[in-house]
């Protein structure tokens, strides 16, 4: 879907290229921290009493589970579910 007129698009372009490469990554930077603060939210809303362990699992769900074959997926979500138990006896 293209809601945006080839007229702003244009616009938007120019005023990117204008921009630093600096800029740009402080921008995709914090695009990102903002993704990651509303899912992070809403996974918590879903389930308050949730563990660290599980949440960071949710997470790379949220954000991943479509780039990666169901195996190599759960091999990601067992070492986040390792790293959270060898914080816990840490």
């Amino acid at each position: 879907m293209r809601d945006t007129s080839p007229e702003m698009e244009k616009k938007m372009i120019e005023m990117m290229q204008k921009k630093s490469p600096t800029e740009r990554v402080k921008m995709g930077i914090s695009m990102y921290e903002t993704s990651r603060y509303l899912v992070t939210r809403a996974i918590k809303e879903q389930n308050p009493n949730i563990s660290e362990t599980a949440l960071r699992q949710e997470i790379f769900l949220k954000f991943y589970r479509n780039d990666f074959d169901p195996a190599t997926r759960e091999k990601i979500l067992k070492h986040l579910e390792n790293v959270g138990i060898r914080a816990l006896t840490e």
